[in-house]
């Protein structure tokens, strides 16, 4: 029976923090062909990017090509034979990592199967209706299910009483599944909300130049996954004692400097990698639309310090996406007089010069196609250069019709990202805060340099990382770690459930904190803790996770510890 199948995988799921990603990964696919699909190009992909770049590199000789005219006078007979041992000692690995990546897909689809029951006989979700069903009506499923269930229901309280049922239950609701799904990326939330790590350095006459990439950011997930997190995510409970401070911090050291010295070694293999897969995602894409190479997107530290707790990674996409086009007007929205007349003059003289090559084109096409204009330069590849930078310029120019109001399209910005630093408020007009956004919303051109210098002095970051910041990496996980009945540990941060008596007085009256230092260290920064509560219960609230069905107002959470 697949329906009595798909059940036993729930009731009986030794991990259920596995399972739940499982079934969250099966929804963000969009099913099970999809999934199917998906895993297929990727390999297909990878396959396509090693083959044609050991072609390019090994079986062509380059110097030929100007004075031969068929592929068969330029291409090298038994390349490989004759090719280098690095270049045999990289096909042998890429061959046998690319089969185990095969084999580990085909041994997925079973599973993937057994996910694809649960959804279509447990869910009541198919793979039709997967695409356009909300997240809400899976996590209303999956509370169903852990209700109708005896081995997973929790007793009502008169069995508890007569039968001392003291088992600590596993509870489940929108909340604790944004818990399970994010018990490791809350930490890190909380991690560069408070600015933990330095990813500064100092840069003669730039000063401290601040460097972040997703290279950056694998290199510290290595560091803390098996070490400070477990295989199910979970923190260690050693970590979480005093007495193995001075051990831990050790360790860590020890941990960032191998890393550092690891990134060292492949960060040359890294570059090529890096350039080859960007020069032939984005060659086309530019040179088909020009003006797509000013296109911009959020830095990966900026999605760090935008995304809340317990924001599942399809919901803050969806929210980033939301904030594109509100984020181009802003950035359009400051007057740029002198950047504005340079523009229109290149935009003139482009256009001149494009206009009269394409009429001469019209006019004589075969005498001109060959004309040459400089040497070794038709008039072709002069007209398609105008043409670019005619687009360029063009683009980056304002519409005649734009009203300016900056402050206006900064608070569409700020609805969307929640990210409002004390220091930016009664400010939105500023250049300087428009610098900082900016520095946050980049060019994708802008962010992959940043990626391949990210990769260079990834080794100094990291090493400076090893110093005094692992004390402090250290007490973050012990300070900010609470044991939750039901699922475990998790960040403080992370726990909305807050129970506060009504007459309990408020800590903030009782506590003589002039200076602040306490919020300061023990607290987040920029109001993240309401803004993450706020946007979880917009999303998730609507009536069903409600106790009573009366509307109630948002009210902030007490302040943290």
């Amino acid at each position: 029976d697949p329906q009595a199948g798909a059940t036993w995988m729930y009731t009986n799921a030794s991990n259920l923090d596995a399972f739940l990603l499982e079934v969250y990964n099966y929804y963000v696919g969009h099913g099970f062909w999809s999934i199917l699909l998906s895993r297929a190009i990727s390999l297909l992909t990878e396959l396509f990017v090693f083959a044609f770049a050991m072609f390019l590199t090994t079986c062509v000789d380059w110097g030929k090509l100007p004075s031969s005219k068929s592929s068969s006078e330029v291409l090298i007979v038994k390349c490989m034979a004759k090719a280098s041992w690095i270049k045999n000692l990289a096909l042998f690995t890429f061959v046998m990592y690319w089969c185990s990546r095969l084999v580990t897909n085909l041994g997925g689809v079973r599973q993937l199967s057994r996910m694809h029951n649960f959804y279509h006989h447990v869910l009541g979700i198919s793979d039709g209706d997967i695409q356009t069903v909300s997240w809400i009506r899976v996590v209303d499923g999956l509370v169903k299910l852990h209700n109708a269930n005896i081995s997973t229901a929790d007793p009502n309280p008169a069995v508890r009483r007569y039968t001392k049922y003291n088992r600590p239950q596993q509870r489940m609701n929108a909340e604790t599944v944004a818990n399970r799904l994010m018990r490791q990326a809350n930490y890190y939330v909380a991690l560069y909300n408070k600015d933990i790590l330095d990813f500064t350095l100092p840069i003669p006459f730039m000063g401290q130049r601040h460097f972040y990439s997703k290279s950056l950011e694998w290199c510290i997930d290595f560091c803390l996954t098996n070490f400070i997190f477990d295989e199910q995510g979970s923190i260690r409970p050693f970590c979480l004692e005093v007495r193995n401070r001075k051990a831990l911090v050790e360790a860590l050291q020890t941990r960032l400097r191998f890393a550092a010295l690891t990134s060292v070694l492949v960060a040359p293999v890294n570059i090529i990698r890096f350039c080859i897969i960007y020069f032939f995602k984005y060659y086309t894409e530019f040179t088909r639309n020009p003006s797509k190479a000013s296109t911009r997107s959020f830095t990966p530290f900026a999605e760090w310090k935008i995304r809340e707790f317990n924001e599942l990674d399809h919901l803050f996409q969806r929210r980033l996406r939301q904030a594109y086009q509100p984020a181009n007007n802003y950035l359009r929205q400051f007057p740029k007089d002198k950047v504005d007349q340079l523009c229109r003059f290149v935009s003139f003289l482009s256009g001149a010069i494009a206009a009269v090559l394409a009429l001469a084109t019209l006019l004589d096409p075969e005498l001109f196609l060959g004309f040459e204009v400089t040497p070794g330069r038709t008039a072709v590849f002069w007209l398609t250069v105008m043409v670019a930078i005619f687009t360029v310029s063009q683009g980056s120019l304002p519409e005649e019709d734009e009203v300016f109001d900056p402050v206006m399209h900064l608070k569409a910005v700020l609805y969307c990202t929640h990210y409002v630093p004390s220091h930016w408020k009664d400010r939105l007009h500023t250049t300087e805060v428009r610098s900082e956004f900016s520095a946050m919303y980049q060019t994708k051109v802008l962010i992959f340099v940043e990626e391949i210098l990210s990769l260079i002095v990834a080794p100094w970051i990291l090493l400076r990382n090893a110093g005094k910041r692992s004390e402090r990496i250290i007490d973050f996980f012990r300070e900010h770690t609470v044991h939750v009945d039901g699922i475990g540990f998790q960040c403080n941060f992370a726990v909305f459930g807050f129970k506060k008596d009504a007459n309990a007085a408020d800590p903030t009256t009782v506590l003589d904190e002039p200076d602040g230092l306490r919020d300061e260290y023990f607290g987040l920064k920029d109001d993240k803790m309401a803004a993450s509560v706020q946007n979880f219960m917009h999303y998730y609230d609507h009536g069903r996770y409600r106790r009573n069905g009366k509307k109630q107002g948002w009210q902030p959470p007490p302040a943290w510890p």
